[in-house]
């Protein structure tokens, strides 16, 4: 039996197809003779802290669980510990001798960069080297954003990376090493427990809302989403991305899948690229026209879209604490002493804000962990204007709301609906028009808000329009069955948006917007982005150089689509 080990880190990758760092751990162990361990801690830290959840943890657990399976199936032995990483290495260092550790880069939180470093540092004292591979176009340090298209399109040209496939020798020295992985292991592991593993699950447990039923995962779930979505040509995903009612079906819902690593964002690609492709060569022409792809296309686009805004927080971690254009430092003071502060964040945590359209989105992400992002735009957008909360208050909360939560799109799409960037445009969300828009039947908001329910559809999205008559006839009571609005939300956006505007005014506004734009901006002309919104070709070509040969550029317009097809100053995602 080999003492010596490859160690595969699995974090926020958890399945083995399109899995380097798995693949290249075999290769190694089957060159060097070593065995291969597959291991995933649970670290209280992280899930602890305010931007985790029972939820997050119940779709994390359920891909665990299937691959457990799928790495017993090929001979490679799964470790779960509880515990520091850092501690839980160390345990692993003293028992075996391991050769290399391998993982995914991962961009997440301050928590996660902290704990990188630690084992940074941990690795070379022990002189073990620690072999990170790309999961997603995200470059460490930073990117020079003129080259980022290209670096990106680097990255989805490459092949998905199949299972691996170890020999018989490996085999049974896998065998042997899992006999050595004994109860004795589990032991020392309960001894470097930083808390009570039972205590640890109880606090977890205590975050989850009475009733919740959130998006379950694993990655047979994550390809029945995606065969549902391609096979059905992506069919109303535009009509209903924005519909918070319509949406929950109509989307792809494939975020928390990519979120937690159970699909991969490149096999995700190149199936939606295969898929257009087919479509558009196996259809055959009805009245001149051919079957449409615009839908699948628009799919593609938030795909490609993604890694933007992650690049966007690998480049700038304190992206998560301080706003990114500096004259918005301090632009909405928090005091900690201040109970009408503290209970205008309350009553948006709670849906308690009077506002029909946000509360019935909040007591949705409540229940089910999820919202079309027009939608999450709008609560952000609220808290930040109307309710002039500093944003670095609600972001953490937010995300432990999000089942399918991801640093790197949370807290750039969080600044931007907040107005901190400089960069992007103010958009101050009226929620009452967003009702009527994307509800216009006012069926989400009587679903999640009943006492609204029996209103008549014209006071549904302003029931403080009634009259006390009407309120006793429709028995739904202002201040008893429904609280009124804590702020006038049209009065509220307009001192938001002149307290802005007084922010740009700055004789340094404009250099510190372009500096902001040079590191983290999208290259984008007016005709490209007319392109990647409606998917129609415009008069002028556009003057950027053709990509060569690959898998985006096969499909050359949803290469060109898929750049920049989701606006910054949008949600971004699935």
């Amino acid at each position: 039996m080999s003492s010596v080990i490859e160690v595969v880190w699995f974090k926020r990758d958890l399945r083995i197809e399109d899995h380097a760092p798995l693949v290249e751990a075999c290769k190694r162990a089957e060159y060097n003779g070593t065995a291969v361990l597959a291991l995933y801690v649970i670290e209280p830290e992280i899930w602890l802290a305010a931007d985790a959840s029972w939820r997050q943890w119940q779709f994390v657990e359920d891909c665990i669980q299937e691959l457990e399976v799928l790495l017993n199936k090929i001979g490679i032995p799964f470790l779960k510990a509880f515990g520091h990483a850092e501690d839980v290495l160390t345990l692993l260092a003293q028992r075996f001798s391991i050769a290399n550790v391998w993982s995914h880069q991962e961009t997440g939180n301050a928590i996660t960069f902290k704990r990188d470093l630690s084992i940074k540092k941990f690795c070379k004292t022990c002189a073990i080297p620690w072999i990170e591979s790309l999961q997603h176009p995200v470059q460490r340090a930073g990117i020079n954003r003129d080259h980022y298209h290209e670096f990106s399109q680097a990255f989805f040209d490459r092949p998905v990376e199949k299972p691996p496939v170890i020999s018989g020798e490996l085999w049974q020295r896998q065998k042997a090493f899992f006999q050595a992985c004994d109860a004795s292991l589990s032991e020392a592991l309960e001894a470097i427990a930083p808390m009570p593993m039972q205590e640890f699950w109880q606090q977890l447990r205590a975050r989850a809302y009475p009733r919740e039923s959130t998006q379950r995962g694993g990655r047979e779930r994550g390809l029945r989403c995606l065969h549902r979505i391609l096979n059905n040509h992506g069919k109303g995903y535009l009509a209903t991305l924005a519909k918070p009612f319509e949406g929950a079906t109509g989307s792809s819902r494939l975020s928390p899948h990519l979120a937690w690593g159970s699909l991969s964002i490149r096999e995700v690609v190149h199936a939606t690229l295969t898929q257009i492709q087919s479509i558009n060569e196996l259809s055959s022409a009805v009245d001149g026209q051919k079957a449409s792809t615009r839908d699948l296309r628009a799919l593609l686009s938030r795909l490609f879209w993604q890694s933007h805004f992650m690049q966007k927080l690998e480049a700038e971690a304190d992206m998560e604490f301080h706003a990114l254009h500096p004259l918005y430092k301090d632009l909405r003071p928090w005091n900690a002493q201040d109970e009408g502060q503290q209970m205008v964040l309350w009553a948006w945590q709670n849906a308690q804000t009077g506002m029909p359209m946000v509360d019935a989105c909040m007591r949705c992400l409540q229940q089910t962990g999820w919202l079309p992002f027009r939608m999450r735009a709008m609560v952000v957008s609220y808290a930040a204007y109307q309710l002039w909360l500093p944003w670095q208050k609600f972001a953490p909360f937010l995300g432990a709301l999000f089942t399918d939560y991801e640093p790197g799109i949370h807290y750039p799409q969080v600044q931007m609906q907040s107005g901190t960037t400089g960069i992007n445009q103010m958009r101050v969300y009226n929620p009452v028009k967003q009702a009527k828009d994307h509800d216009s039947h006012g069926r989400f908001i009587a679903k999640w808000i009943p006492a609204l329910a029996s209103l008549p559809l014209e006071f549904r999205f302003e029931p403080w329009r009634l009259s006390p008559e009407q309120q006793e006839r429709f028995d739904c009571v202002l201040g008893r069955d429904y609280p009124w609005p804590i702020v006038d939300h049209e009065e509220a956006a307009k001192v938001a948006k002149k307290r802005l505007a007084e922010v740009r005014k700055d004789p340094n506004a404009k250099r510190l917007s372009q500096a902001v734009f040079l590191k983290h901006g999208s290259r984008l002309s007016k005709e490209q982005r007319r392109w990647t919104r409606t998917g129609k070709k415009t008069s002028k070509p556009s003057s950027r150089k053709k990509s060569p040969a690959g898998t985006c550029a096969r499909m050359g317009t949803c290469a060109r689509m898929g750049k920049n097809a989701v606006p910054d100053a949008q949600m971004s995602l699935f």
